[in-house]
This record gives C-alpha cells, sequence and structure tokens, in this order.
C-alpha cells in the first residue's frame, strides 16, 4: 500500500502560486498512491494569499477520478458577503470505504493565539490487507497547549 499524507496549505507552492492541479501532479511523481491524506485544504477563503475562494473540496475530488474523496471540514463559517468558508482535511483513497468520523478535537482558549478548530478525519478502508483505519489530521501549530490537548485525544481515539 502506498499512502501519501501533504500539508498542502491550500495548494500553495513555495512559488506562492495556489496549484490544485500541481499538488496532484506533485503527489502522483511521488507515488502511485493508494490514499492520498491531504490537510489545509480550503474552500471560500479568497483572503488566503493567492487563493481565488475556489471550493478546493470538490476541485480535488475533480482531479481524483477512480478515488473516493472524503472531506473533513474542521471550521464552518459565513462568508462575508454570502456563502460558506470551510477549512479541513481529506482523505482520498482507491480502496472502498466502509465509516468515516469527523473527530472534532480539543480547542482549549488561548489569548493572543492564533488557532482555529481542527478535527482528525477517520476513515475505514477495505484493502486487500485487510481492513485499515486511517486517520488525518492537522494539528495547532501556534500553541503547544492546544497541540497536547489534540495529541491526548487522538490517543483516547486510537485507545478506543
Amino acid at each position: 500500500m502506498k499512502l501519501i499524507t501533504w500539508n498542502i496549505q491550500w495548494g500553495r507552492g513555495v512559488d506562492g502560486r495556489v496549484d490544485l492541479d500541481r499538488v496532484v501532479a506533485d503527489a502522483r511523481r511521488l507515488a502511485d498512491f493508494d490514499v492520498l491524506c491531504l490537510q489545509e485544504v480550503a474552500s471560500g477563503y479568497s483572503q488566503l494569499p493567492g487563493c481565488d475562494g475556489t471550493d478546493q473540496f470538490a476541485r480535488l475530488a475533480d482531479l481524483l477520478p477512480g478515488y473516493t474523496v472524503i472531506p473533513g471540514i474542521a471550521t464552518d463559517t459565513p462568508a462575508p458577503g454570502g456563502g460558506r468558508r470551510r477549512f479541513g482535511n481529506l482523505i482520498a483513497t482507491r480502496w472502498p470505504v466502509g465509516q468515516v468520523f469527523a473527530h472534532l478535537l480539543p480547542w482549549p482558549p488561548e489569548p493572543g493565539v492564533p488557532s482555529m478548530q481542527r478535527v482528525a478525519l477517520e476513515a475505514t478502508l477495505e484493502t486487500p490487507l485487510g481492513v485499515l483505519r486511517v486517520t488525518t489530521t492537522h494539528l495547532a501549530y501556534y500553541s503547544s497547549r492546544q497541540r497536547y490537548a489534540q495529541i491526548a485525544r487522538l490517543r483516547e481515539l486510537h485507545r478506543e
């Protein structure tokens, strides 16, 4: 099995250009992946550098024919001027998908520290190796307090 996990930062490359076609092409160059886990997928966030607000969850699904694409929305808020803004993770797999869970992770307050709700996206896949549980997440970056709380919750989920 080939699994790639990648924080795509809403598709932004080191050149500052947002290009989901390039992200998928680069992932395919790395491996003929069976499972692709992506973090920082956006929809409606035109204020992010280089981002036009495109629904990246839908666009990635279009770029991955033959894969089941599972969005894991961590934040879903009203967009200025109408519509919704969504941000989170995604699992794409060529294997049949069983159960899917989006586990909200702890978000203890830490005034003055930029943060947002985080989610651990879990999918049960029916693979040639047997049933496999795959989880992808993106932990808090600026707050060690939030990150440690999130790690503790992930450990609890694993024990469950």
